[in-house]
């Protein structure tokens, strides 16, 4: 099975395709990126601080060292499956350049999901609209959900222009998400 690697930003439904694709295909192995962070972070026993300083923990986990260290372990895994099961990485930190440059496209199936031409008071909308009890910005105020869209508004417009220079595809999930998800999700496993 192909390795597949799942980008983008917050809330355009990365965890929602890993998944979708899971469920499908059981024998794939699925590596949220979150969990590593909170592993080194917790590693150096600096969780509450991260957890106290956002700004922080965005800057670790946007950094070189942890995109770099992230796909290194994703190589890993993948040259030691020697069964061949497949992972699929879901990550809200990579940018292409480094994916580009660390990532074998012959073996890997690279997208990104981003929200096409939303406003941040679009994003916010749609979080208010459509997030479940088991969506991590559930029930989060406005003014909350305000500050983080603007991190994914910045991001969803570098990640526009950044992928195609790079080569990868780029897909918006910002209408029709579960249907945009099952075309994906048919795409990428043809």
């Amino acid at each position: 099975m192909k390795n597949i690697l799942i980008m983008g930003i917050g809330r355009a439904g990365k965890t929602t395709l890993s998944n979708m694709i899971k469920d499908k295909y059981n024998s794939y192995n699925l590596i949220h990126s979150d969990s590593l962070k909170w592993a080194m972070i917790r590693a150096k026993d600096e969780e509450e601080y991260y957890r106290k300083n956002v700004d922080k923990q965005k800057e670790f986990e946007h950094g070189i060292y942890f995109q770099r260290t992230l796909l290194e372990l994703y190589n890993s895994l993948i040259r030691n499956d020697t069964r061949e099961y497949g992972y699929i990485l879901e990550s809200g930190q990579l940018h292409p350049k480094i994916v580009r440059e660390m990532i074998d496209f012959n073996k890997t199936i690279v997208i990104c999901l981003g929200l096409g031409n939303l406003t941040v008071e679009d994003m916010v909308e749609q979080c208010l609209e459509y997030d479940t009890e088991n969506s991590w910005t559930y029930g989060l105020p406005r003014e909350y959900l305000n500050e983080h869209a603007k991190g994914w508004f910045s991001d969803n417009e570098m990640l526009k222009t950044e992928c195609p220079k790079y080569g990868v595809k780029y897909y918006d999930t910002s209408k029709n998400r579960i249907q945009t998800l099952n075309r994906i999700m048919n795409e990428i496993l043809k």
